[in-house]
């Protein structure tokens, strides 16, 4: 699978060996002629967080994951 780029709803983008079907995407080509999938939901974003190896995720979105699960358990 090639690596395809989505773009988290904060405006970071990440490189992510992910296939966009089924997740709710916009799809457009940046000026590099680069296909760019937007996550256009709350929900999209969560399923491809599930998908990606947490070391190619953004540290702040790793400390969230990680907060998560602490809470999650208490």
């Amino acid at each position: 699978m090639n690596v395809a780029r989505f773009l988290l709803r904060d405006g970071n983008k990440v490189g992510a060996a992910v296939s966009p079907e089924g997740l709710e995407i916009f799809t457009y080509q940046d000026p590099k002629g680069q296909e760019i999938h937007a996550l256009a939901t709350v929900k999209a974003e969560r399923e491809f967080l599930k998908q990606v190896p947490s070391k190619l995720l953004p540290l702040y979105v790793r400390m969230e994951q990680a907060l998560a699960k602490t809470v999650g358990r208490s």
